[in-house]
């Protein structure tokens, strides 16, 4: 362990400690940062905070939880605790000397500066832990307790290892109770020979895809796009269009099919081979080519149609008991059916729902109580194998039970109302007649903004009307 005194300037020294610490290692660039730039992904919420891992002080006596080390042990970035060889981005480095930056949005008194590196029998397929990692710092910087500048390097001498390693560092806060932790996934590659591949795109575990759905390379030089060099698979089934196996089928295709692109993770050893989850594009460094995008082309929705029949525009309500409002659904293609009727206030009040293919089936709707008023029936249809809903919506009115009828359902026909006219109010489901002049011309006085005269519940409304 080696140990040296990082000398801050005078202004840094002098500005007052700030109330809040965040920071990452910007260079190599710590998995969060890669998160935050587009090299990791399915990250969660890090990708917008890469400076937020913060936790208790005192590793690797304290500190965050075995398991939970690569997330500070905050819940909400237990997307950093995964870990497999082929999960993260990957910096090649060297034995030896290597800088270190850190970038600090808030630059808190620092106590010290600590790099762990992983041990040469480490598991890469295992959570990180106490184990995975050497005991002792191989460096430690002071920070005097002072507050460091906005950005700070630190050259370390790096233990040999080789393939796939993490740092640690680690940065402890002077005057609160915890620090930082930041994961560097690192790849020692010796003395490789002159690379011949160069990354030029990533395909990136996005998305599930459903049977049908296509993938395709687009490979592009300076001068535009080279269809000669395109790579396409189709998904056969669910398994395989899941996120983490298709970009993998992919991969292989292109391995396959060509020879100036390979798609996979680089080893250290320089091989590139295709991973299960994110796979980066490789193009040789003679083609002349000079980016790969990736394009979905989601499979069209099989053919589907909804037909309702037995709808009426008009029922009575019963004198007692719940009003059964029965209709014919038939589905072309595979559907969810769901029928809803809802009041005039959009209160939902009965609903049936069925799963049909290529089939039909009689639903019955209960409106107990059976208050008249105007509905809507909502019948829905969502097609089991992706695809836009449909929906059919029917305007329904109840009349009240017994001898009472009516000319409309107010509001409308509104310019039609006279002496005698007689208007269901779909708001309590009662009928009212229209008073005769000189009273009438009230009859007609209502808006949305103005319902003064509206039958049964306007202010005034026994001015105008007559409840029957």
């Amino acid at each position: 362990m080696r140990i040296r005194t990082l000398a801050l300037g005078l202004l840094a020294a002098t500005l007052p400690a700030l109330a809040t610490a965040h920071g990452y290692i910007s260079a190599p660039e710590s998995r969060s940062l890669l998160c935050s730039k587009g090299g990791n992904s399915n990250c969660g919420p890090i990708q917008y905070e890469p400076q937020s891992l913060e936790g208790p002080s005192g590793y690797p006596s304290g500190g965050p939880a075995d398991g939970r080390l690569a997330s500070a042990g905050l819940t909400q970035f237990g997307s950093m605790d995964e870990q497999t060889s082929t999960r993260w981005t990957k910096r090649a480095i060297k034995a030896g000397a290597q800088t270190f930056s850190w970038t600090f949005t808030a630059n808190h008194a620092t106590r010290n500066w600590r790099y762990y590196i992983t041990r040469a029998d480490w598991n890469p397929n295992t959570k990180l832990s106490r184990a995975s990692f050497e005991t002792q710092p191989f460096c430690t910087v002071d920070g005097g307790n002072r507050q460091p500048p906005k950005t700070v390097n630190h050259t370390c001498t790096v233990p040999a290892r080789s393939g796939y390693q993490i740092i640690l560092g680690v940065w402890e806060i002077a005057d609160t109770p915890n620090s930082f932790y930041n994961m560097v996934d690192v790849s020692f590659d010796g003395t490789p020979p002159v690379t011949t591949w160069n990354p030029k795109g990533t395909i990136y575990p996005s998305v599930d895809l459903a049977a049908g759905d296509k993938v395709a390379t687009r490979v592009f030089d300076t001068k535009g796009e080279r269809p000669e060099f395109q790579t396409r698979i189709a998904i056969a089934n669910a398994t395989d269009g899941q996120r983490n196996t298709w970009p993998f089928l992919l991969a292989s295709r292109i391995n396959a099919e060509q020879s100036q692109l390979k798609a996979g993770q680089k080893a250290a050893d320089g091989s590139i081979s295709p991973a299960y989850g994110q796979n980066e594009v490789f193009v040789r460094s003679d083609s002349g080519l000079d980016r790969v995008e990736i394009q979905i082309d989601k499979a069209p929705p099989p053919n589907v149609d909804l037909l309702v029949n037995g709808v009426a525009a008009e029922y009575t309500a019963p004198t007692s008991g719940p009003l059964n409002l029965s209709f014919s659904v038939t589905a072309v293609g595979e559907l969810d059916v769901t029928a809803t009727l809802f009041d005039a206030a959009g209160n939902s009040k009965a609903q049936a729902s069925v799963s049909l293919n290529n089939s039909g089936q009689t639903l019955n709707l209960a409106l107990n109580p059976a208050t008249a008023g105007a509905y809507n029936l909502v019948v829905k249809g969502s097609p089991k194998a992706g695809g836009n809903v449909l929906q059919k919506t029917y305007a329904i009115t109840v009349k009240p039970a017994g001898t009472s009828t009516y000319d409309y359902v107010f509001p409308n026909s509104l310019a039609s109302y006279k002496g005698g006219t007689k208007v269901l109010q779909p708001k309590n489901g009662k009928v009212y007649e229209c008073k005769p002049f000189p009273y009438e011309g009230w009859c007609r006085q209502w808006s949305s903004n103005a319902t003064a005269y509206e039958p049964g519940v306007g202010a005034h409304w026994s001015d105008a009307w007559i409840a029957r």
